[in-house]
């Protein structure tokens, strides 16, 4: 943990914390950093959850499956995001997640209880009351992203699907060219799409002049 200490403190949770108080907190609540291999679970659909996941390194899917496997990507997390937040507040018997959480790539993850960060910490203390600043903030970031899927859920075509999506990304990188974080096959479940089918609509955008691209580079040509 006092390697990762520097780390830590440029994680958005923990913004305006010294590093002796951030050891104190993650000391109190029995916070640990773990290690998760390219596609490990870290939370399986159904699973109690006991702490929330900060990102420390890596990337970490929120992903859907159905019975027969197939998987669809909610929203994709990097270094800083927070995880499983959500049951927070709920009663012990109903933190159970109905999504899984996936490692992307290599991760490295702190698990923090964050009933303990409520509940063994004083009402009083400002380093409470500062991750619970941070904590709403994060929280409200999230349901933004999780808004910008529900837009691209809602267009009925595919085409229109990848090109609100392009256009998120676009306005996330502050330019109309950009890389995206998925490959094909993760686009596509990202965008609830047909693998070949993402890949044809896309040849077709390209040839009508309205993007261009190489592999996970993209410009917008035209916007519709």
């Amino acid at each position: 943990m006092k390697a990762a200490m520097q780390n830590l403190l440029s994680l958005p949770l923990f913004k305006g914390l010294a590093s002796d108080e951030l050891d104190t907190i993650l000391g109190k609540v029995n916070a640990l950093v773990k290690h998760f291999e390219k596609s490990d679970y870290i939370y399986l659909a159904g699973d109690a959850v006991e702490s929330i996941g900060i990102v420390v390194a890596g990337t970490v899917q929120m992903i859907k499956e159905d019975i027969m496997g197939d998987k669809s990507i909610i929203t994709t997390m990097g270094s800083g995001s927070i995880f499983a937040e959500n049951f927070l507040g709920h009663d012990k018997q109903d933190e159970k997640t109905n999504v899984s959480y996936f490692a992307a790539s290599d991760s490295e993850v702190l698990m923090v209880p964050f009933g303990k960060v409520l509940t063994d910490l004083s009402n009083n203390d400002p380093c409470r009351n500062k991750l619970l600043t941070n904590m709403i903030s994060i929280m409200a970031s999230n349901n933004a992203q999780l808004i910008e899927k529900t837009e691209i859920l809602c267009k009925k075509t595919l085409r229109g699907k990848i090109m609100t999506y392009l256009e998120q990304e676009a306005k996330r990188n502050g330019s109309t060219e950009f890389e995206i974080p998925f490959n094909r096959t993760d686009m596509a479940n990202y965008l609830d799409a047909d693998r070949s089918a993402l890949t044809r609509e896309l040849a077709r955008m390209k040839d009508c002049g309205l993007i261009d691209f190489d592999k996970r580079n993209f410009k917008i040509l035209k916007f519709e």
